[in-house]
């Protein structure tokens, strides 16, 4: 269903409004310089976002950048999301609702799967209406065939999150300790990659001795945490895709009375994930920044639809945040910390 900017705006405020004016000003364009936001004939134009279920923290952290950006910039979006993170043909009905619209000058596009959403950018395409694709990447090669141009791509470079995961888990256990690796759908290509630049990191240091897919369901992850530890005793990190996960993995290591021996690491950094790294729980968490994607996002379009060139690939950055930063990481949540300066690739 349709979540209109207003009441998502409502629901975002208090985040919002606790980002510094600096954490703000990383993410977003003066109002000055983006308000004109309107079409050849002179009709205003709207932004649309399409994203993934956002009663996941990570998926509603992208919302309240996208909001944040368009509130500075005097545009409207509107926002809508899938109603899981497997509901490939929910999204691409809504996708298409908002398409039938004709109300939106450009679009952010988050999808459940690589092309389930390439039939109906069809028409966006053709239309020369921008795209901005964010976080899960569509398939390029599909998109060439459809006749589909995506303007921008933003995302974590998922190689790069997992590499730094595996470079702290080396930091942190001795040399060949057990390592166990658990991903989220088997075949999304963020989770392989995260995994691959893990086992890269890791690679003549630890031993990898299990990996399983949780399908990103957090009461699976608990189960095969378990498992795991059962099946190898000395298993003494875990390494997870995603954050909601390394919750799950990290109940199923206090249950099983190894919170001092086993080691959780797990990529996103979410509010709850960076409590605990702040605890001494997890040790740390690759924090990745699905706000400053959803930022980025609706400045990418501001550009666009002015007609400046904007780059066709800008990756977000990762933070590996520990015990001494995660303070500081959790008091600009969901913007990036004050100390963690980033250029801004559409101001």
């Amino acid at each position: 269903m349709f979540l209109h900017a207003a009441r998502r705006q409502v629901l975002a405020a208090g985040s919002i409004m606790a980002l510094s004016a600096a954490a703000l000003a990383a993410c977003s364009s003066s109002p000055a310089s983006n308000t004109a936001t309107t079409s050849a004939d002179g009709s205003s134009k709207a932004i649309a976002v399409v994203l993934k279920p956002l009663d996941n923290p990570y998926f509603g952290a992208m919302a309240d950048g996208a909001e944040a950006a368009a509130k500075a910039a005097g545009v409207k979006i509107d926002v809508v999301a899938a109603s899981s993170v497997t509901a490939d043909a929910d999204q691409a009905n809504q996708l298409q609702s908002l398409v039938t619209s004709g109300k939106y000058g450009c679009y952010v596009v988050n999808p459940t799967s690589p092309t389930n959403l390439l039939r109906n950018l069809v028409p966006v395409s053709q239309a020369k209406t921008p795209i901005i694709n964010i976080d899960l990447p569509i398939d390029t090669t599909a998109a060439q065939q459809d006749g589909v141009k995506i303007d921008s791509y933003l995302g974590t470079n998922n190689v790069t999150a997992g590499q730094a995961g595996g470079q702290e888990m080396v930091k942190l256990l001795p040399p060949g300790s057990q390592v166990a690796l658990i991903g989220g759908l088997p075949a999304d290509p963020g989770s392989l990659a995260r995994l691959s630049g893990f086992r890269q990191a890791v690679a003549g240091k630890l031993t990898v001795v299990q990996y399983v897919a949780a399908n990103d369901d957090s009461a699976t992850a608990l189960a095969d945490a378990a498992e795991i530890m059962r099946a190898h005793p000395d298993v003494r990190g875990f390494f997870t895709v995603a954050g909601t996960m390394s919750l799950a993995i990290e109940k199923a290591v206090a249950e099983a009375g190894k919170l001092k021996s086993v080691s959780v690491i797990g990529v996103d950094g979410i509010q709850a994930q960076l409590q605990q790294v702040q605890s001494g729980l997890q040790p740390a968490a690759v924090e990745q920044f699905p706000y400053l994607m959803g930022a980025e996002g609706v400045q990418a379009c501001l550009s666009a639809m002015h007609g400046k060139s904007i780059p066709s690939n800008a990756p977000t950055p990762v933070l590996v945040v520990t015990k001494n930063t995660a303070s500081q990481a959790l008091s600009t949540y969901p913007a990036p910390p004050s100390f963690f300066k980033i250029p801004n690739p559409f101001s």
